[in-house]
C-alpha cells in the first residue's frame, strides 16, 4: 500500500473540501486559475520537449484565457475566450513560421499549433468549467457528487486493479489498468453517488443519477487514457511530481477535467434537472 500516495490524497481532498465549503467564489477561482496554469505548464512540458520558453510561455498565457473568463460564470464568455486563444495561437505560429521550418525540434509549425491548441483545449477550456459548475444554483453539491464519483471510481479502480485485475483494459495506452479494475471503479463510483446524491440532491430521480453516475465514470477512464496516451507518446512516466505519490497535476485531475464540462452541460440545457 502507498503511504505516500494515501497521505497526499487525505491532504488534497481536506483542502478540496474546505474550498468547496469556504463559500468564497472568488477564491475557488483563483485557486483553479493557479492550478490550471501548473497543469498547463505540466502539458507543454510533456508536448514541446527541447522548445524554447516562448513555445512553453504561449501555451500556458492562451491555455488561462477560459480559466480568466469563468469568473463571471457566463458559459459565453469561455467559449468566446477559447476563439481568443485560438485566434492568438494562429498569430503566434505564424511569427514562428520561419524559425520552426529551420530549426532541429522535428516540429513543423502546423505541429505546433495543433499541440497547443489541443492544450488550450483539454486542459484551459476544461478546467473552466469547475469555476462554472460552482456558479450553478447547487453548484457545490454538484461539485462535491462530481468529485466523489470521479474519485471513487479511480480509487477502487486502482485498488481493484491490484487485487484483483486480469484482463487488460487498454494495454496498448495503459498496461496497469484492467477490465476487472474499471468494474471495480464503477460499482465504487456507483455507492459514492448514492452517498452523495441522496442527502445533497434529492431532485435528481434515481435513474438519472445511475446513467449520470455511469456516463462520468466512463468519461473518467476516457480523461485517463487520453493523459496515459500523451505521457506513452512522449515516453514519461508522471507529469509532474507536486503531489507525492500521484505525481504531477494532469495525473491527479486527468479524469476530473474531462468530466466537468459533461456535468456543465447536461445541466446546463436542462437534461438534468439541476434543482
Amino acid at each position: 500500500m502507498n503511504t505516500k500516495r494515501i497521505i497526499t490524497g487525505l491532504m488534497v481532498g481536506g483542502i478540496w473540501l474546505w474550498l468547496l465549503f469556504s463559500g468564497v467564489s472568488w477564491l475557488f477561482w483563483l485557486i483553479f486559475l493557479l492550478v490550471g496554469g501548473l497543469a498547463l505548464g505540466e502539458y507543454c512540458t510533456i508536448i514541446l520537449p527541447g522548445h524554447p520558453w516562448t513555445d512553453k510561455g504561449a501555451g500556458i498565457i492562451l491555455g488561462l484565457l477560459p480559466l480568466i473568463a469563468a469568473f463571471n460564470g457566463k458559459p459565453e464568455l469561455v467559449t468566446a475566450a477559447l476563439f481568443l486563444a485560438l485566434f492568438l495561437l494562429i498569430a503566434y505560429t505564424l511569427t514562428r513560421y520561419q524559425s520552426l521550418s529551420r530549426s532541429q525540434l522535428n516540429c513543423a509549425p502546423f505541429d505546433l499549433m495543433l499541440r497547443l491548441g489541443f492544450g488550450i483545449f483539454y486542459v484551459g477550456f476544461s478546467f473552466s468549467h469547475f469555476t462554472l459548475l460552482l456558479g450553478l444554483e447547487n453548484g457545490v453539491q454538484w461539485l462535491l457528487l462530481l468529485t466523489a464519483i470521479t474519485v471513487a471510481s479511480d480509487s477502487c479502480a486502482y485498488y481493484g486493479g491490484i487485487l484483483f485485475g486480469r484482463h487488460k483494459l487498454a494495454p496498448a495506452i495503459s498496461p496497469g489498468k484492467t477490465i476487472e479494475g474499471f468494474i471495480a471503479g464503477t460499482l465504487g463510483a456507483v455507492v459514492a453517488a448514492v452517498l452523495v446524491g441522496i442527502p445533497w440532491l434529492p431532485f435528481v430521480p434515481p435513474l438519472t443519477m445511475a446513467i449520470l453516475t455511469l456516463a462520468l465514470t466512463c468519461i473518467g477512464v476516457m480523461g485517463d487514457l487520453t493523459e496515459s496516451m500523451l505521457k506513452r507518446t512522449m515516453r514519461i512516466k508522471d507529469s509532474g511530481n507536486i503531489l507525492p505519490g500521484h505525481g504531477g497535476v494532469l495525473d491527479r485531475m486527468d479524469s476530473l477535467m474531462i468530466a466537468a464540462p459533461l456535468l456543465f452541460y447536461l445541466i446546463h440545457f436542462g437534461i438534468i434537472p439541476g434543482h
